[in-house]
């Protein structure tokens, strides 16, 4: 696949090399989550552990949807691995203070209750705000079911450094304006979706997941294996499938990524309009926070989201519109099983490779006919991503999956050996090399290796679950902090008990403030 430099004019004529050795120091974030289990591999019914801080405003250690599921958080940092070490930091402290519960290795869930509803929410105190959080979880619950939104999975959010994108755009970073920058971020989030199908193959490891996750044990959908196992043959990624993160209801709202301004307009609609059948569950105050499409804009299923940091109370979309695009959240990489922390380094490296080459390429705008042959594709490597004879539509013809996307990664390596020059290491040709591996055998990506394993060993997805969880367990007690962390941890759960007190000695009954930019 060869390069296109079109983004700028002029690019042909500036050193490669000289751009990429700024592109090394872009920014780098991760939020991952996990499930906490009890010794039996059913969810824990503990609350949030008070040593890790409060759930609420912690700015490390949170939870997602249930009060049982773990959310990290990582600091940006100019370096994968020191990503990687931070997040391995956390796990440390947190299996250090769980007494006999573990960290649930997979994506999808442990053993669940068949009774959804015993799925406890995640609990934030009895501030305004922390009420908020739960309600908004119990209409994620009514909406899409509590089981579904126990799937977890890691988020990688990343940036350009400043320094590369005045070199990029041959501006100082003062002349720099939001739309430039929203730009160029909406360009890369474009290609990506062009490129995802490639990394759900290489990263996806949700191809099996125990029976109590299904509402029917017997879906004709899956492969029964034991008692309590099911799975797809040639899947990759269930998670990022119709029974995980995707909805046809937000499908149909046509939330693009041509420009910030019809990106933000679509969510405005989305997040003011109310929707029929979300209607009937408004019974209660406390039931979700309103009946639109959207409760709020998190709620947007998609495996890439433009982001903006918000400030105090301000709205994500009054953040994008006020100050524009400052990175793009990848949400698409399923949980490493094979990684104590859930991360892969090689699966890092090669996403932030993707997002170089989306950049340095064309990225026209996407129309209808073209996202519907993205999703298709997406949908395929999703379910069948594994199969030999699998064909992706390749600029409108049917080409091999496989050797399409080995001659996709290799098309990689002339960035990869570039950068590698300027860090001194092997870690970007490393990562394609790992990457090369899996397209020239299914059974090493991740979703192929823990399957087979299942399979060969006759052995339970809980059993198998609960095996990593103790060798986890095992790995991070050897290890020990990086300097000075242990203490930066503890004065953060400390401070964080002291915020969430904070807020619930305040007397006003502060709303959820309303999206002051939108027309709708």
């Amino acid at each position: 696949m060869k390069t296109n430099l079109r983004t700028r004019p002029d690019l042909e004529e500036l050193s490669l090399e000289l751009l990429l050795r700024h592109a090394v120091k872009a920014k780098h974030g991760l939020e991952k989550e996990s499930m906490r289990v009890k010794p039996d591999g059913t969810l824990a019914d503990t609350p949030h552990p008070e040593h890790l801080g409060s759930s609420l405003t912690n700015h490390y250690i949170k939870t997602d949807f249930a009060e049982p599921q773990l959310e990290y958080a990582t600091h940006p940092r100019p370096r994968i691995e020191a990503n990687i070490r931070e997040l391995q930091d956390l796990h440390i402290y947190t299996i250090r203070k769980l007494n006999n519960e573990l960290i649930w290795p997979f994506s999808m869930p442990p053993i669940l209750p068949e009774d959804e509803s015993k799925i406890p929410l995640g609990q934030y105190g009895t501030s305004p705000s922390g009420k908020w959080k739960t309600i908004y979880r119990n209409g994620l619950g009514l909406r899409y079911g509590r089981r579904m939104q126990t799937i977890s999975g890691v988020h990688y959010n990343f940036s350009f450094s400043n320094v590369f994108l005045r070199q990029f755009l041959r501006k100082e970073i003062s002349q720099f304006t939001k739309e430039e920058i929203s730009s160029l971020y909406l360009h890369v989030i474009r290609n990506f979706l062009r490129r995802v199908h490639y990394l759900t193959y290489l990263t996806g490891s949700s191809a099996v997941f125990d029976s109590t996750f299904l509402t029917d044990p017997n879906d004709p959908r899956f492969d029964k294996h034991k008692n309590f196992t099911r799975y797809c043959l040639h899947a990759t990624s269930l998670r990022m499938s119709e029974i995980g993160y995707t909805s046809s209801v937000q499908d149909s709202l046509g939330i693009h990524y041509n420009s910030l301004g019809e990106y933000v307009d679509r969510m405005c609609y989305a997040v003011h309009t109310p929707y029929e059948e979300y209607e009937k569950f408004q019974t209660g105050p406390d039931r979700q926070l309103n009946p639109n499409y959207l409760q709020i804009e998190n709620e947007f299923y998609s495996p890439v989201r433009p982001k903006q940091v918000p400030k105090g109370d301000e709205r994500p979309l009054d953040a994008l519109l006020q100050r524009g695009i400052e990175y793009v959240e990848i949400r698409s990489l399923d949980i490493d099983p094979y990684s104590p922390v859930g991360v892969c380094r090689h699966n890092l490296a090669f996403t932030q490779l993707i997002l170089l080459d989306s950049l340095l390429n064309d990225s026209p705008p996407i129309e209808e006919a073209e996202r519907k042959i993205h999703k298709e594709n997406l949908n395929k490597v999703i379910w069948e991503g594994r199969k030999p004879e699998l064909t992706v539509d390749v600029d409108g013809s049917q080409k091999n999956f496989l050797q399409t996307g080995e001659e996709y990664s290799e098309s990689l390596r002339n960035y990869a050996k570039l950068l590698d020059r300027h860090t001194g290491r092997r870690t970007y040709q490393d990562a394609i090399d790992f990457q090369i591996k899996k397209w020239k055998d299914p059974l090493k990506t991740p979703s192929g290796k823990l399957l087979c394993e299942i399979l060969k060993r006759d052995i339970e997805f809980r059993d198998k679950g609960m095996e990593l969880a103790r060798e986890n367990r095992r790995a991070l007690s050897y290890l020990e902090y990086s300097p000075g962390t242990l203490s930066r941890i503890e004065k953060e759960a400390l401070r964080s008990f002291q915020e969430k007190e904070q807020l619930e000695r305040e007397e006003s009954q502060t709303q959820y403030p309303t999206v002051k930019l939108c027309n709708h």
